[in-house]
């Protein structure tokens, strides 16, 4: 069973930015096609997916936090949890995999060795995270909407952004696996 964060992710986060991208199509397919627009609804697409995939991950973390703060002792909960969150990259920089990889690192593992190990994805983590790294090069080009767009990832196109969405996706899916099976290590129990 998946987290609530990773419920979330597939049921409400990916059917809004399915929305998007039905509303991109139509901008694209006008019968005269107005190229700022285009660009506009792109750059717009580009910085919710990387809004919701930040907000994906903080949620994840914030439900993996809770579950081990419950297994202490009533005292120490309130505290556990406000170190567990304690200057936490997600909460304001960019979900960059470093970010990520940092926060999500507090539990006691190694995530690039998790990522690595993995066989569920057929080898497809190491280009998600490329990815990744892709989506925040061009979330920083929308959002500060610069006229020089990056070298790598590109050109920003809707098949482009997809498979950020695509790659953002499967990411969800193994932190949600990999949480869930490092939490059951700690705690002994299924967190979900």
């Amino acid at each position: 069973m998946p987290s609530a964060a990773l419920l979330n992710w597939q049921n409400d986060r990916m059917s809004r930015l399915a929305e998007i991208d039905t509303q991109c199509i139509a901008v694209l397919g006008l019968t005269v096609p107005n190229p700022p627009l285009a660009d506009e609804n792109l750059r717009g697409y580009v910085m919710l997916l990387s809004a919701h995939f930040q907000g994906f991950c903080r949620d994840l973390h914030t439900e993996c936090v809770q579950i081990v703060a419950a297994g202490a002792p009533p005292a120490m909960r309130a505290m556990i949890q406000k170190f567990g969150v304690a200057d936490r990259n997600l909460d304001g920089a960019n979900p960059r995999y470093e970010t990520i990889r940092n926060d999500f690192e507090r539990f006691g593992f190694d995530l690039n060795a998790e990522l690595a190990a993995s066989t569920v994805t057929g080898g497809q983590n190491a280009y998600w995270v490329t990815l990744l790294g892709h989506l925040n090069l061009w979330r920083n080009y929308a959002a500060h909407h610069k006229t020089s767009p990056p070298v790598a990832g590109g050109p920003l196109i809707l098949p482009t952004v997809r498979s950020w969405r695509i790659s953002c996706d499967g990411l969800a899916a193994e932190l949600d696996r990999i949480m869930y099976n490092h939490l059951v290590s700690l705690t002994g129990t299924a967190p979900w």
